[in-house]
């Protein structure tokens, strides 16, 4: 153990160890521990959940943000642990990235998300390390030991940095090349040339062995959870060829997005053939379904929609499992939360306490109450209920609102519509 390192060990976490539960690989955990012991390295578990959080995109939706907190876990935990038992044990700054950062690049590059936006993940990460590894620092060690100490750590965060952006653009420029000259990697390519309306490539259909321009095409995206232990993209590319094959589809395309998404099309050549509502269940995946287009523009327009179906799903963590979501029964809704923030808000200041989750039963009611033309009866009769109990529940759901549901009934419809769709939060509204 180093001298000037040996107050890593007396790091601990502000929650008990025992609720801290490690998501690096069990090799990485057993390592730290023994290195700097359970409290430091629980304490890096606590860290690093508090720094995925923050590092979360703030343009990704509110009900997304905890699964991509969770994603990004495993890559914090594991840098963070190398460098507090380096630096515990007087060790050099580590030279290459740990086998979870090596998995996240690999789901980066298969993504196109560039080298230059992680790095710049990585240096806002370092800093906030940097900042709560100096101010432990100044509260274990006594002041009048801390001089030397602490331009050691420093000059140790420094090469940290450094070191790990050098390691980090190394094993992207491999992955990328690894991944670019596979099969999987150049079709997808392809692909998303094709997507962007590039039309460069002389004969796309024969590199694809994929018909685009005299076909009527069908596209999925299937999309398997964070958390589920299946999430195999090879899994899913036989999940939705079969898919494709049960509705009639001559020929398909399956190209895997990332480790648990693949973009799927199927080609008709009768477009009446696409049986596409008969697209079933996948147990513990999204499959969306965009609908039947013909020609290259609608292999586009088909996948377009079937991105809309996944986003407009994807609000919902509870209600994205296990579903099969067909872009014509949620394009309002696709086309109303385009901007996601602002459509919650407009839920919010359109329909208040309403919107509680407890309030589901009464803004059932108004809203098929406003879909019969404000008929108490012909609402009854939709609702099985009695005509009383409509009156009731609207009398009561107009208290709620403080006006008359008649009023701006259009604009009303639309945030009932909407309100399951961008998933209401308890804490959000009044009681």
């Amino acid at each position: 153990m180093s001298a000037t390192g040996s107050w890593v060990c007396r790091l601990h976490p502000t929650a008990p160890p025992d609720e801290l539960k490690p998501t690096c690989l069990p090799e990485t955990w057993n390592r730290t521990v023994a290195g700097i012991g359970i409290g430091a390295s629980s304490w890096a578990v606590e860290f690093c959940r508090e720094l995925a959080a923050l590092s979360v995109d703030p343009d990704i939706p509110a009900a997304r943000r905890a699964e991509a907190t969770e994603e990004l876990r495993p890559t914090a935990e594991a840098v963070v642990m190398e460098a507090l038992v380096a630096l515990c044990l007087g060790r050099a700054v580590p030279t290459t990235v740990p086998p979870e950062t090596t998995r996240q690049i690999a789901r980066a590059v298969r993504q196109r998300i560039s080298l230059e936006r992680i790095l710049a993940f990585q240096r806002a990460s370092h800093a906030r390390f940097s900042d709560a590894l100096v101010s432990e620092f100044r509260r274990l060690v006594p002041a009048d030991q801390q001089s030397e100490g602490l331009s050691d750590l420093s000059r140790f965060l420094v090469d940290l940095v450094s070191s790990f952006s050098l390691a980090c653009s190394a094993a992207y420029a491999a992955e990328e090349q690894a991944w670019l000259t596979s099969i999987d990697g150049s079709r997808g390519e392809l692909v998303r040339t094709l997507l962007r309306g590039d039309h460069t490539v002389l004969d796309p259909a024969k590199a694809l062995r994929y018909e685009l321009a005299n076909r009527t095409h069908v596209s999925l995206i299937l999309r398997r959870d964070a958390h589920d232990d299946h999430a195999e993209s090879e899994g899913l590319d036989r999940v939705a060829a079969r898919l494709l094959t049960g509705v009639g589809a001559t020929a398909h395309l399956v190209i895997p997005s990332d480790e648990r998404e693949v973009w799927a099309w199927g080609a008709f050549t009768d477009p009446r053939s696409a049986a596409v509502h008969s697209i079933p269940l996948v147990p513990g995946a999204l499959v969306a379904v965009g609908r039947p287009a013909r020609g290259l523009d609608g292999f586009r327009a088909t996948h377009e929609e079937a991105k809309a179906a996944v986003r407009v799903t994807l609000y919902s963590a509870a209600r994205s499992r296990g579903r099969t979501v067909f872009f014509e029964d949620v394009r309002l809704a696709a086309l109303l939360t385009s901007d996601p923030e602002r459509a919650q808000s407009f839920v919010r200041d359109e329909i208040g306490a309403l919107g509680h989750p407890r309030e589901s039963l009464l803004r059932e009611t108004v809203r098929v109450y406003l879909e019969c033309n404000c008929s108490p009866a012909t609402a009854a009769a939709r609702l099985d209920v009695v005509k009383n109990t409509v009156v009731y529940r609207i009398r009561r759901a107009e208290a709620m609102l403080g006006r008359s549901v008649k009023e701006q009934q259009g604009i009303l419809w639309a945030a009932l519509h909407l309100v399951d769709v961008v998933d209401p939060v308890e804490s959000q509204y009044s009681a």
